[in-house]
């Protein structure tokens, strides 16, 4: 992963702030007629790559089986306004879909609606695991300048 040389932030704050933050990954993508798209999914960092999961019929699947690389952003939404955005290679994976979904439901659900979780569970079979490997990152921080 390279890291921009003006990022306000080393690897391992960036490292930290990933696996912390419990707030959707923006993907942006050129879609099939090349027209820029934008996607929010739940993810989770783990050792160098952020995991996100979709069903396999979804508009973003069916874009990403043509798109191996993407941008991405995560944020904070609250102040003071911290972040990550970058560049990454795609992966879909079909084999660790039910493991990576079983875990973004615990990370972003935990226990408050169990509904969901189950009815997101019972087409584990039928979702793709997303692998974005960070290729360039930069991250920010403006808590220097709102006080607060």
């Amino acid at each position: 992963m390279l890291i921009n040389k003006k990022s306000q932030w080393n690897e391992a704050q960036i490292i930290d702030f990933l696996g912390k933050t419990i707030s959707p990954v923006r993907l942006s993508f050129l879609n099939k007629k090349q027209e820029p798209q934008i996607c929010s999914l739940w993810y989770l960092y783990d050792d160098g790559v952020i995991w996100a999961a979709s069903h396999k019929n979804s508009f973003l699947i069916k874009q990403l089986k043509h798109n191996d690389k993407v941008a991405f952003e995560i944020s904070s939404n609250d102040y003071p306004y911290t972040g990550v955005r970058g560049k990454a290679d795609v992966e879909l994976v079909q084999s660790n879909a039910e493991h990576v979904l079983d875990k973004l439901i615990a990370r972003f659900l935990g226990s408050s609606n169990k509904e969901l979780a189950e009815w997101l569970m019972s087409r584990a079979e039928d979702e793709y695991a997303i692998k974005l490997t960070p290729t360039y990152v930069n991250a920010w921080d403006f808590s220097n300048r709102m006080e607060k």
